[in-house]
Parts: structure tokens; sequence; C-alpha cells
């Protein structure tokens, strides 16, 4: 646990010190678990594990899925599968389900394999980043940390003939007439298809390969669902940050639903947008919530409080079943959290927001430490 971290310049609206989050390194995580932290509003990077403090954040992050056995294509996006299908680079086949409308053609190859580093992987999102975010200085050891690393063991109890591994991490490469055009990197989960991160080789932007890898990734929780479980059925694509219209895009994937962070229920997205758009830096979904001022209508308000990670989340029985957790001090000494407590005030808060933030159910059964 690394605790809460120092506010840096957010990607999304250029704040300089825009936000802050609880953080957290893991060596080894389970699906379900990170399951169950995403379902809490934490999302990773590598094997760094964060949840964004929304009392003073500069902009709202809410977890969007989307239901993906229930959704249907836009007509932007048949026109898109009807373009790269007279290139050749698909070949629907008679059905009308959406497997059938994005399989790869004989110029389009399509390859499902682990999350690991590659130099082909690596000369591709090393010209991503600099035709595309102007990033010059793009390294192997920051594209292994950021984009092959996990702290995801696969889970071969949930497999199948073509996913032998079952759940985990994976890259799902496209190669056009050979050549690696685009990389998605997944997290395939017990619930769900988590998109991490797509980049894509310049030289093919006109395909559109960050909509079409989305369809092939809502095609691939169709498949999930028919033949690795039942209970895989939506596709999360992360935050949906209405302040960025970047990432509002999301937002047209229906049906949807947002997270709030302050119930922890997902809410349909057309009943949250009204609300968004009263209180656009963060609001609850619920108006009962809202009433009792969980709400920011500029940067400059903050809340008393930060939602789901704040201590005061926690109910006298679960703060007294916090003090029950145990840490790990170094790789060998165990120390309850009752005792930790008293060394100093931030040591803690820390603990306290890491009975919060996780929740009590999992902080119970994952190795802590300090």
């Amino acid at each position: 646990v690394l605790g809460m971290q120092q506010r840096s310049r957010c990607g999304y609206c250029g704040t300089p010190n825009g936000s802050q989050c609880f953080a957290a390194r893991s060596r080894v995580l389970r699906c379900a678990d990170y399951q169950a932290l995403v379902d809490r509003g934490w999302r990773r990077s590598g094997t760094l594990l964060y949840l964004t403090d929304h009392s003073t954040a500069c902009c709202a992050y809410y977890t969007i899925r989307t239901h993906a056995l229930d959704h249907q294509l836009h007509a932007s996006e048949k026109k898109l599968l009807r373009k790269l299908h007279a290139r050749n680079l698909l070949d629907p086949g008679a059905d009308a389900s959406l497997e059938s409308k994005v399989r790869a053609g004989r110029r389009l190859d399509v390859k499902l394999e682990p999350a690991g580093f590659s130099e082909e992987k690596f000369r591709v999102f090393e010209r991503y980043q600099r035709a595309v975010h102007g990033d010059l200085d793009a390294t192997r050891h920051g594209f292994r940390n950021f984009l092959c690393a996990s702290p995801l063991v696969f889970d071969a109890a949930r497999a199948a003939d073509w996913l032998p591994l079952g759940l985990g991490s994976y890259h799902q490469c496209y190669y056009v007439d050979g050549k690696l055009a685009a990389v998605g990197v997944i997290d395939i989960l017990p619930a769900c298809v988590s998109s991490v991160y797509l980049f894509y080789d310049p030289e093919f932007s006109e395909l559109s390969l960050g909509t079409f890898s989305s369809l092939r990734e809502l095609a691939l929780v169709h498949q999930l669902h028919r033949s690795v479980s039942a209970d895989i059925q939506y596709y999360y694509m992360g935050y949906y940050i209405p302040s960025c219209p970047k990432m509002t895009y999301k937002g047209r994937w229906r049906p949807a639903d947002l997270l709030d962070l302050v119930t922890l229920a997902w809410i349909p997205i057309d009943r949250c947008l009204e609300r968004i758009r009263r209180h656009p830096v963060f609001c609850t979904f619920d108006p009962l919530v809202a009433d009792r001022g969980i709400v920011r209508d500029t940067r400059t308000d903050t809340l008393n409080w930060a939602p789901v990670i704040d201590p005061c989340t926690l109910s006298p029985d679960d703060r007294r079943r916090t003090l029950q957790l145990v840490f790990w001090i170094g790789s060998r000494t165990p120390v309850p959290a009752s005792s930790l407590v008293h060394i100093t005030e931030e040591i803690e808060r820390v603990v306290l927001q890491t009975g919060a933030s996780l929740g009590l159910q999992l902080a119970s059964r994952v190795m802590l430490s300090l």
C-alpha cells in the first residue's frame, strides 16, 4: 500500500496540480480480486493500482461499463465495417452476430496473446506516442512497466480451447498484410473485458483502429460469455470523464452504466447525464444522497471527505474489522493494524484508507504491506 500520492498534472484537462490518488503496488493479484477493485472505481497502470480522490480532483472519473450483449451498432460503426470489408480486411459471415460482422478477412489477422514485450510492439508504441501524444522520449523500460507488466494471475479454471490460460492480461494484436498495425491491451476478468489501452501505427490511422478494436473487444465478450463463463457480460472502457471531449465518446456505446462512487451502485448513463450537467466536477447519481451536499459544481468546490477512500465511510464495525487486518512490514514481519495505528497519525490514516478503499471483504483476503 503506497497511500495517497502527490498531485500531478492532469492528462485530461492539463491542470498542473490536478488530482491525487490512493495507490497500491501489486505483485500478484487474482482476477476476481481485481474485478472487485474495478467495481469500486480502481484502475491499473502496469502493476500500479490507483483510485482517484474526488474530494478535490480537477475532473470526475466515472468508471463506465457497456452491456456488451445488448449493444446495437450505430450507423457510423456500420459504415466503418463496410469500409474495412471493401478493403478485404473483414470477411463477415452469413449470420447477423457481432462476432461474424468483425471477422478478419484475408488482409487482416488478429491474435490474442498473453501481455508481453516484443521489439515489434515497442516500435509501434514509439511511433504512436510520437505522432499522437508528441512524446519523443518513449523507452522500452516505460513500455514494459506501463503496458506489458500486470499483477493478474491467469485463472485456468475459466478457460477454453482458444483461451487455454483463462482469465488474465492479454494483448490483442492486429496485423494488416502481415505488419503489426495496433495492439489492444485488455484484462479478461470474471464479469467483463476491461480495456486498458490501445496503441497503433500512425500509418494505419485511416482505418479507425480505435473504433474497430472496441468492436472486436465487444465481440470478445460475446465469445467469452458463450464459451468460458455466462457471467462475462460487460465491456469496461475505463473512465468516462465528462470534462474531456476525448473521453466522452465512451458514452455512445449503449446500453451503459456509470459507477456511483458514493453508493457503489451501477446507474444507467441516461439517468446520470442531467446530474452531471448540473454538477460537472463531481456528483452522486442518487438525488437523496446529493441533497446532503455530495456534489461539486466548480473546481474550487471541495468535499469534506473522499468517496470510497475516506475512513469516515467506514461504519464502527468496519473500523473495528479494519484494525484487525494484518500488514507485513518488509517481507517477514506481520503486524496487526491495531498496533500500527499508534505509531503516527499518517500510518493510522493509511491503514483506515486501505480498509475503506479496498473494501473489507477484499482487504481481509489479500496480503497487505506498508
